[in-house]
């Protein structure tokens, strides 16, 4: 067991450092609803919903709505990390939810997904690219 102080210094740092990722979250679901809501944005029928306060956000496209859902994991080295969860939303014949796929990503926004033309780690903390993440889980759930 640590001791008390350990143990409030510890929380404390997990804390702080959780509302730091979700804060990325945040801004990585923010530039995505700000793309798509744009009126040149040449894709047309992309919704996004907010659920930020239940740590997740929906994107809704042909039918079809997908789930990106935030949590805070530890590393190996013990370092916390975001995780973000693809789930596509399925009601019939019963309510289910199918893991499309999942990334995470550092307090700085760098992801452990990697751009297959420059194969450099994509940053969500850039509005193309958070994009780009989220139209590509799009694609990928049309055949599921």
């Amino acid at each position: 067991m640590l001791e008390w102080d350990q143990l409030h210094q510890s929380l404390e740092r997990t804390s702080n450092r959780h509302r730091q990722l979700f804060a990325k979250f945040e801004l990585f679901s923010k530039f995505v609803d700000e793309q798509v809501s744009a009126p040149a944005f040449h894709i047309k029928g992309i919704v996004i919903s907010s659920n930020l306060d239940q740590g997740f956000f929906s994107t809704t496209f042909v039918g079809r709505t997908l789930q990106f859902r935030f949590e805070s994991v530890s590393e190996e080295n013990g370092a916390l990390v975001g995780k973000v969860t693809c789930y596509l939303k399925k009601e019939f014949p019963a309510l289910e939810y199918i893991s499309i796929g999942d990334f995470r990503f550092t307090g700085n926004g760098q992801t452990t997904l990697v751009d297959p033309k420059e194969n450099d780690p994509i940053s969500i903390e850039n509005d193309l690219a958070a994009l780009y993440v989220v139209l590509n889980y799009i694609h990928e759930s049309l055949s599921r």
